[in-house]
């Protein structure tokens, strides 16, 4: 090449394409809006006072769901009742006396939402969940077990509630 040639880089069509897909999701994106899923959770319109519990696992969902809409209310807009189960079953039968080694805690929550000042019901449900867990040797240990499944599937209908509590205050 001589000197007298000047060098002038060749536009790709790649760069074009590129700056194209940045401004067509520059544009997507400005027609999002973004919202909390709850709402405005200081709104008093939204509060939600959750029902005090009579056993452990209705502790853990109750603790989850207060939580969840933003620490204890005293009067709120709506009161939520609910009442949790947990069922432990077996799975998994193996060895000489055909003994568990693994099972499966269950919780279930029947829920009720309803406004406070009218006592109009807003949204009623059941929620079910699972969690697995190892059957060891010792006592202790499957007492154990038992009982962080039973937190973790507590903790999951937990969160099934409060979902659907949301999206009905939502409406």
């Amino acid at each position: 090449m001589s000197s007298s040639e000047v060098m002038r880089p060749e536009r790709s069509t790649g760069g074009m394409a590129r700056f194209a897909a940045i401004l067509l999701g520059l544009g997507m994106l400005a027609g999002c809006q973004v919202q909390p899923l709850y709402g405005n959770l200081s709104g008093e319109s939204q509060s939600v006072t959750v029902a005090r519990a009579e056993t452990r696992v209705e502790q853990v969902v109750r603790n989850e769901l207060v939580l969840g809409f933003g620490g204890e209310q005293s009067a709120g807009a709506y009161t939520l009742d609910i009442s949790a189960t947990s069922t432990v079953s077996g799975i998994l039968p193996g060895g000489i006396d055909n003994e568990f080694s693994a099972a499966r805690a269950t919780v279930t929550a029947i829920y009720v939402l309803k406004a406070t000042q009218t006592g109009e019901v807003v949204k009623r449900g059941t929620r079910t969940a699972d969690a697995q867990f190892d059957l060891p040797s010792q006592n202790f240990a499957q007492e154990r077990a038992k009982l962080e499944a039973e937190t973790r599937a507590a903790k999951a209908v937990a969160a099934q509630v409060r979902a659907d509590v949301a999206a009905a205050l939502a409406r």
